[in-house]
């Protein structure tokens, strides 16, 4: 009796390690989607950032930005959706949809082409949506807020 009574105290003190061992040890897709950074309780992860520099580069017209320059892109973006929420401005998934439709007519493409031209680029279109969300809600905040007196001009 007490031969089986440590044999499974063994078995369960193994199966315990095993645990412990196997829980830290990193996933790699997980390690990959970690937060970097928190805005405004949105978390910012390391592929959050790899696919901005993509989209800058392929905007940009190839030129490779710094991991700072993602994060900080991605950052503002944050900040102007919080900003926006404060005035209800806000767009929909659907007024989104529009818009980066809209986008792809610009380029003579439709929707599903420009989904394909972003995946052959290694960039999910959900990231130029959020782009797309936050660069629309500033607008509107800027031009709500400065209407007619907002002159643009050179220096």
């Amino acid at each position: 009796m007490l031969s089986m009574l440590s044999s499974t105290l063994r078995s369960s003190v193994v199966v315990a390690m095993l645990q412990i061992c196997f829980a830290l040890i990193p996933l790699a897709g997980a390690h990959a989607q970690n937060a970097v950074v928190v805005v405004n309780g949105v978390p910012i992860t390391n592929f959050d950032i790899d696919q901005r520099i993509k989209l800058i580069m392929l905007s940009d017209g190839g030129k490779s930005p710094t991991r700072k320059e993602g994060l900080e892109e991605l950052i503002n973006d944050r900040v102007k959706v919080k900003e926006g929420k404060k005035f209800n401005l806000d767009l929909s998934p659907a007024e989104v949809e529009t818009h980066y439709a809209t986008m792809a007519a610009r380029m003579r493409m439709t929707a599903e082409q420009l989904d394909k031209v972003l995946q052959g680029r290694g960039i999910r279109p959900p990231g130029l949506n959020s782009r797309i969300k936050a660069d629309f809600i500033w607008s509107q905040l800027v031009r709500g807020r400065y209407g007619q007196n907002l002159i643009v001009g050179e220096k």
